[in-house]
């Protein structure tokens, strides 16, 4: 494997995303954090090794877990590793500013916060623990010194913090909702839609059917459904094969789009049956478009480089007071198209 394919496969590992947010994330919130646990120990005249400390967790921790992460097999996970090694370092951070209130509520709010947002209470709960443990570790091995006193330098230095990082989590979430959004209706568009065709499946036949009998009742217009059927479909299969077979129903879903408007419905209900809803439109207009899918069909005598010579029975069937639901409907239309193979086949049959 040459260095490109490692790195298109380094690309495609789930996570990648997550790992390159969580670090732009991260450079955000040590370099805030920072300042007012920079300041808080300069207050307390703490030591330049803890000075020296803080700048390398604000400044090149951030880049050391996101190449840990990217190098990892599993992106995913090892972030959530440095994210709760982040929660660790929150906790000894608490303790070396002598748990001063607001800085202290406010960091531990975020990490928290920010670890319920990332994994879920499974990921928040591993940091809490993580930061309660290191906290006590380091907090006792400080003699267990308490600050409650907040300088005024300190609420300022605290300030951006609260303010820049908690519109910079929403930002993050909130795109991250558009993109589930998004997410959900291509999931939604392709569960409604046919495996194999770019045509509508059942289910949403069925929806748009049902609203369409709604419709009707409310207002005075006629609608209709036609019902169609590739004959001796069976034998086409079996003298050329599934592939021929394929190929002669997507060609006859392309007519059906050609043939309809953007307010009708074709639709595969299954097998080589179609179904076409065609609202505002009266029997005679319907059998308009019959008749021109049929042609279309007629002229068509080459499928998958296999001489095949397609026909179609057609039936259609006009909403009526009568019709309670979807099944009705079908069931009529259906039973036009059983009177058009009754009838010998490529023909249409109304009623």
């Amino acid at each position: 494997m040459n260095g490109m394919d490692k790195l298109s496969k380094q690309h495609r590992l789930p996570g990648n995303r997550f790992v390159k947010r969580m670090f732009l994330m991260r450079i955000l919130g040590t370099f805030l954090c920072f300042i007012p646990i920079l300041t808080v120990l300069i207050q307390h005249q703490r030591s330049e090794w803890l000075m020296l400390l803080l700048a390398f967790n604000a400044f090149v921790w951030p880049t050391v877990a996101w190449r840990r992460a990217r190098r990892s097999v599993t992106p995913l996970a090892t972030e959530h590793q440095n994210l709760v090694v982040d929660a660790g370092a929150g906790g000894f951070w608490i303790a070396m500013m002598a748990v001063n209130p607001l800085p202290s509520v406010v960091i531990a709010t975020i990490l928290l916060a920010d670890r319920l947002s990332a994994g879920g209470f499974v990921l928040m709960r591993k940091a809490a623990v993580a930061m309660l443990v290191v906290f006590l570790a380091a907090w006792l091995m400080q003699g267990m010194a308490v600050v409650m006193t907040v300088s005024q330098q300190t609420m300022f230095a605290t300030l951006p913090l609260i303010a820049i990082y908690i519109i910079a989590l929403s930002v993050m979430t909130d795109s991250i909702a558009i993109r589930l959004r998004v997410k959900s209706r291509e999931l939604e568009r392709i569960a409604m839609m046919d495996p194999l065709l770019d045509i509508a499946n059942r289910r949403l036949l069925e929806k748009r059917i049902e609203k369409e009998l709604k419709t009707l009742q409310q207002a005075s217009r006629e609608s209709a459904l036609m019902f169609i059927d590739i004959d001796n479909f069976k034998e086409v299969n079996d003298r050329f094969g599934h592939k021929v077979g394929d190929t002669l129903l997507a060609t006859v879903s392309e007519i059906l789009h050609l043939a309809t408007r953007q307010t009708d419905t074709p639709a595969r209900l299954g097998g080589d049956e179609f179904v076409i809803l065609l609202p505002n439109t009266s029997i005679e207009e319907a059998h308009v478009v019959a008749s021109r899918i049929m042609e279309a069909a007629a002229v068509m005598d080459d499928v998958a480089e296999e001489a095949v010579n397609c026909t179609l029975s057609i039936g259609i069937a006009g909403a009526t007071r009568e019709m309670e639901n979807v099944t009705d409907w079908l069931q009529a239309a259906d039973t036009a198209l059983y009177q058009a193979k009754r009838g010998g086949k490529n023909r249409i049959y109304a009623h």
